[in-house]
């Protein structure tokens, strides 16, 4: 669990009246997430997730909450962002921006069936013909990324670490990436940023490292999430080929994609890895803070790059 901010009752339902949800009854902080601060609230008009963002400044979140506006609008499963009376998608709470969201029904998942992996491949693969139509702003170079990203953490792996880091580079620099169809992508679709009531996907949650990158990559960051048992270390082939049949059945990928699909799952590994040594490397301070192991991701990579 997360809190980098703590709310008072008094400070919510001053925030609250901002909207046309009614009086607070109930707030709770949410015991998931890593890198925002969430809670569940309660008002006399119905559920609702408020997020108050610490992972991203305040001149990302038009893109961010337009993107999953738009989505929703377009009869996407998402969590709808609530406007403000005066019609913006996020406000400011203890000096934090703050995005009050309809809360969906179901649970994040922890072990996915193959019916829920095919799941979401086919819904990823709509959220990507949608995010067509939208301008590809915000776009992060995944290879610059984790070339800046790794640059402090290189000095504090051991020899084998080294290697695989600096080979995992490489490869990702041979990858066209200005060929691949591109546009903005949630790029962060674990299992725990999906909610499902039993078989049923509810939607998307937690968008907040959307950014505009190859649909390529948002799709093999949920292949890698989805299809990868970290503690097991196994990867389930069955489960991939579900989601990437049930993507393709939707949004089939091009020749290039195709071309590129088993390297960009590698690029994928490697930022989640990176980003996971640099949480424990060189930690955020906050009141309660969740910081996931580097040691799976690591171990995802390696597979992917033997097989």
């Amino acid at each position: 669990m997360s809190i980098y901010t703590v709310v008072s009752h008094e400070q919510l339902e001053t925030y609250l009246s901002l909207y046309n949800v009614g009086t607070l009854q109930s707030f709770r902080g949410i015991e998931a997430g890593v890198e925002n601060t969430n809670y569940f609230v309660t008002t006399s008009k119905g559920e609702f997730v408020l997020t108050l963002v610490e992972s991203v400044g305040v001149e990302k979140l038009p893109f961010i909450l337009g993107f999953v506006d738009h989505l929703a609008s377009r009869g996407m499963e998402c969590a709808q962002p609530v406007h403000l009376n005066t019609g913006e998608l996020f406000g400011e709470l203890n000096d934090r921006p703050a995005v009050l969201m309809n809360r969906l029904a179901g649970g994040p998942l922890d072990i996915p069936t193959p019916g829920q992996c095919k799941s979401i491949g086919a819904a990823q693969a709509h959220a990507h013909q949608l995010a067509s139509e939208l301008p590809a702003d915000q776009y992060t170079h995944l290879h610059q990324w984790c070339t800046e990203t790794a640059a402090p953490i290189l000095e504090k792996l051991d020899a084998s670490q080294k290697d695989l880091l600096q080979h995992a580079l490489m490869d990702a620099g041979n990858i066209p990436w200005t060929n691949l169809p591109t546009g903005p992508v949630h790029a962060d679709l674990f299992p725990d940023n999906a909610l499902f009531d039993g078989e049923s996907l509810s939607g998307f949650i937690d968008f907040y490292h959307a950014c505009s990158a190859p649909y390529l990559y948002d799709l093999c960051v949920t292949l890698n999430a989805w299809c990868y048992d970290e503690e097991a270390g196994k990867y389930d082939q069955d489960k991939a080929d579900a989601l990437l049949a049930a993507y393709q059945a939707t949004r089939p990928l091009n020749e290039e994609e195709l071309q590129n699909l088993a390297a960009m799952q590698q690029v994928a590994a490697l930022r989640f890895w990176l980003s996971r040594l640099r949480d424990k490397l060189f930690p955020k301070e906050g009141e309660l803070i969740t910081v996931k192991d580097p040691a799976g991701k690591q171990s995802l990579l390696e597979t992917l790059r033997n097989a």
